[in-house]
């Protein structure tokens, strides 16, 4: 097993959750969340602890990404080990984590010339990036350089395509994610959008549906556009029912193919609210 290349991820990928955890390859940086006065880095409490803060109070939490100190102490003691490195950050229209990343990349670089850090920007988020990391640790075995796992990362993160549903507009809405007319709208008819990630970063509506289940449904039809794929991911905020649902029409679907179904964590749900499923399809090449 080739151990010169550390992959970075940031909290949002859920890597203890896959089957990343415990690799000694793989680190982790942890974005932070705030409500009110209490403040807590991604993971150290639950969904449903922070949903029970928000129905008390009626506020929602704030995010904060990764300090650049955390990135800064963690480059440089992986190149001092001698490792390259690879980062892969949540979508740098979500967050500004990928900008942050760089900047201690670029800085440690500067002090140690020895050092290469590549920083990719997913343009997804959740556990299709710790699966980005799967993949290209098999990739590295071949004996690829630093450009091409460059390139093979940003060439994952163009293959995955992310479509997601919410249960409330209200998150997305008091996030400024979407307009208070379409949230009131959507609301009272309890409309329940289907949202997609463009390469843009940017969310836009695919479709609307008036059922959750429908909704699930026209996930899946939305999906099988983007066939044939080579990997599935299923990502929600207490949704396990829905997530076992999609998981399997996955499987029946797309015979073969595997599907890794995990949480989000508390940084996402902040900003989607309770009850988000979301499907993550990585297109073969």
């Amino acid at each position: 097993m080739r151990d010169d290349i550390s992959i970075v991820l940031d909290s949002t990928a859920v890597m203890g959750e896959t089957p990343l955890a415990g690799d000694r390859r793989c680190h982790e940086v942890k974005l932070s969340v705030r409500h009110g006065r209490t403040e807590w880095r991604d993971g150290e409490k639950t969904l449903s602890e922070m949903f029970a803060m928000v129905e008390v109070t009626g506020e929602l939490p704030k995010t904060s990404q990764p300090p650049l100190g955390a990135f800064l102490e963690l480059f440089t003691r992986l190149s001092c080990e001698g490792k390259k490195i690879l980062v892969l950050t949540i979508d740098g229209v979500l967050s500004g984590t990928v900008q942050t990343a760089r900047l201690a990349a670029k800085q440690v670089m500067e002090e140690m010339p020895d050092a290469d850090i590549r920083v990719v920007d997913s343009l997804t988020a959740a556990n299709p990036i710790s699966g980005m990391a799967m993949a290209v640790l098999e990739f590295i075995e071949g004996g690829a350089g630093m450009d091409e796992i460059e390139a093979y990362a940003m060439e994952l993160a163009q293959r995955t395509e992310t479509i997601f549903s919410v249960d409330s507009l209200d998150y997305l809405h008091k996030g400024g994610r979407i307009g208070a007319v379409g949230a009131l709208f959507g609301n009272l008819l309890g409309i329940r959008p289907i949202i997609y990630l463009d390469k843009k970063g940017e969310l836009t509506i695919a479709d609307k549906a008036r059922t959750r289940a429908k909704a699930l449904r026209r996930m899946l039809e939305i999906g099988q556009r983007f066939a044939p794929f080579e990997a599935l991911y299923v990502a929600h905020a207490e949704a396990s029912e829905d997530a076992y649902f999609l998981q399997s029409s996955l499987k029946e679907m797309y015979p073969g193919v595997p599907v890794m179904v995990s949480g989000i964590g508390t940084v996402l749900a902040a900003h989607l609210g309770p009850k988000t499923i979301g499907i993550f399809l990585r297109r073969k090449r």
